[in-house]
């Protein structure tokens, strides 16, 4: 029993790795930007397409998972400077019908090139290792170690560069969540709307950080990642259910989130 909850937790460290890295372009696009990303899940399953097409090509899956981050990233940026410039400032029901709508478009891309049918994407190693008496996939804690790295790089970058300090205004997606996609590909297959999912599970994430907090997103990743494995392990439903139970506590008594900036609830003034 006890090399069965361990491995639920380190199954939730995978989790909270992957929704920190595809969430963390919605929490930095309103904490600089004031818009609702809603389109961030496209590059998701963008970066996870990609992976499996390189994958299946070339059967090199650090090549599909630079490539997969590369065109999120170069998509994001055409997203960015063709479009989302010219809704900065507007209402927050507006900018998010307007990237939702993004994402619907991509969706539609992704079945013409890929058609319907999910897509399974093989594991770069199959290395197993033991931990504490439960024996784990190392990829799973790869990608973990690899999601904590991430978050440690943004943090110098908009903290302690130069640069940093200088786009605080204007940084525009980075392709972390093609970045992510790309790494749960294997982890989860891929299918065309597997971005839905996601997307609600990462506002989750970001709402109950606190939205424009960093730090805030990665704490609620790693509090969302637990609750879906050990709350699954211990009881099916809850692997669903219980980030819903856990946001709807959490905002009975902070309003903002964990970490949210007191004064805005989830971007409007109070």
């Amino acid at each position: 029993m006890f090399d069965l909850y361990l491995s639920a937790v380190i199954f939730g460290l995978t989790i909270s790795g992957i929704l920190f890295l595809v969430s963390i372009g919605i929490s930095i696009g309103f904490g600089l930007m004031r818009i609702i990303n809603m389109e961030q899940m496209v590059y998701y399953t963008f970066g996870a397409y990609m992976t499996f097409a390189l994958v299946t090509a070339t059967d090199s899956f650090i090549l599909g998972l630079i490539c997969g981050t590369l065109v999120a990233a170069t998509v994001g940026f055409l997203v960015e400077t063709q479009l989302l410039r010219r809704v900065y400032g507007r209402e927050l029901m507006f900018t998010m019908v307007v990237t939702f709508s993004v994402f619907m478009i991509g969706i539609g891309l992704v079945q013409y090139i890929f058609g319907l049918a999910s897509k399974p994407v093989g594991m770069p190693f199959r290395v197993i290792v033991p931990v504490m008496g439960a024996h784990v996939p190392l990829y799973r804690l790869v990608v973990f170690v690899v999601s904590m790295s991430v978050y440690v790089l943004i943090w110098m970058f908009l903290n302690k560069t130069i640069f940093g300090k200088a786009i605080r205004a204007g940084i525009e997606n980075s392709g972390l969540a093609g970045f992510g996609g790309a790494l749960n590909a294997p982890l989860v297959g891929i299918a065309p709307y597997m971005g839905f999912d996601m997307l609600l599970f990462a506002f989750i994430t970001v709402i109950l950080g606190g939205l424009g907090s960093i730090k805030g997103t990665l704490v609620s990743a790693l509090i969302m990642g637990q609750v879906m494995s050990v709350g699954g392990t211990i009881y099916g439903p809850l692997a669903f259910v219980g980030p819903f139970m856990v946001m709807f506590v959490v905002i009975l008594f902070r309003p903002t989130g964990l970490y949210g900036v007191k004064g805005r609830a989830f971007g409007f003034e109070e």
